[in-house]
């Protein structure tokens, strides 16, 4: 089940401070393939997330995997709050 806080959080992030209101994305648009994430916005939104949760990110997280789309970045962070 999707954590629908997590999903709207970080939706707002993608839609406000790298789309710029110029767009949405849904739970499944390929967020690294179709340009919407580059490395300097994958950098802040895991600052974001970071500063939201309380996590870490790790450095070896594969990013192509972890950030596909906006369904795997909440569960991403879902498995970082259960870490701790």
């Amino acid at each position: 089940m999707k954590d629908s806080e997590t999903f709207d959080a970080v939706k707002g992030f993608i839609e406000e401070n790298v789309l710029k209101g110029q767009g949405a994305v849904e739970s499944d648009t390929p967020l690294l393939e179709w340009g919407i994430l580059d490395s300097l916005s994958v950098a802040r939104l895991g600052a974001f997330i970071e500063k939201r949760y309380g996590v870490v990110m790790p450095g070896d997280a594969p990013l192509a995997e972890k950030f596909h789309s906006l369904d795997s970045v909440v569960t991403f962070v879902g498995e970082l709050r259960v870490a701790g």
